[in-house]
């Protein structure tokens, strides 16, 4: 075990999941390089880096969460309905908060895309925040199943 109290297969999956993610992160800025190349520009310069950063990080921790390779293993049982509802109402919690978002900065097919630049990193953002609080929260219950 190692200092987070992960064992070697959550350490192998980690690492798998680490390594798949930041070739996902490479092939999408490259893409974006070479469509930018092109003439095609979905969203102004900063925000398509950021967007990209964004949504390879949060499901770089959604599937370390999902492989239970987040962190070290349980001496409780395991409750999965407790999970579960958790995870279903973070996220309508973020779709509905999503949704709001998108009515209140006022998309519309109208938009130019570097126009939408500012809304969309203020999304990105937000689901940021929610995946990091998320994450700080399985933690801590984890950790608080682990004292007990």
């Amino acid at each position: 075990m190692n200092k987070k109290g992960l064992d070697e297969r959550q350490l192998h999956k980690k690492n798998m999941i680490g390594n798949q993610m930041f070739l996902l992160l490479l092939y999408a800025l490259m893409l974006d390089a070479g469509l930018y190349g092109f003439g095609f520009r979905w969203i102004s310069y900063p925000a398509n880096v950021m967007l990209i950063l964004t949504i390879c990080s949060g499901i770089y921790v959604f599937r370390l969460i999902r492989s239970n390779a987040y962190v070290g293993p349980s001496t409780e049982k395991e409750r999965p309905f407790l999970k579960t509802f958790l995870m279903i109402l973070v996220s309508v919690a973020v779709a509905g908060a999503i949704i709001i978002l998108v009515n209140i900065s006022g998309f519309s097919s109208n938009n130019q895309t570097g126009d939408m630049a500012a809304p969309i990193l203020f999304i990105a953002a937000f689901v940021a925040l929610a995946v990091a609080v998320t994450t700080i929260i399985i933690k801590r219950v984890q950790d608080k199943d682990d004292a007990e």
